[in-house]
């Protein structure tokens, strides 16, 4: 099941978030789910809101980020090494 996502391209959206563009394709076109964490920061990012968020008000999405922040694959590996 592919989102709705007016004008915003695998591409675009790896570009924004600094994930790969085939992950940015599989979330995208409904074949991945990102974790909850990811998904506010695409729309942090991009401004699109993935469905599994689609409900949440601004002040669920800040104390979500709060609880659980997105991070980076790279930054988990660099904090690991």
């Amino acid at each position: 099941m592919a989102m709705e996502t007016p004008d915003l391209t695998p591409t675009k959206l790896a570009d924004l978030s600094g994930i790969s563009v085939p992950y940015a394709s599989q979330i995208l076109t409904g074949a991945r789910m990102p974790s909850q964490p990811l998904a506010i920061h695409l729309y942090r990012t991009s401004g699109w809101k993935h469905s599994i968020i689609a409900i949440l008000t601004d002040a669920q999405i800040v104390a979500l980020e709060e609880m659980k922040p997105w991070v980076s694959k790279a930054r988990r590996v660099a904090a690991c090494g």
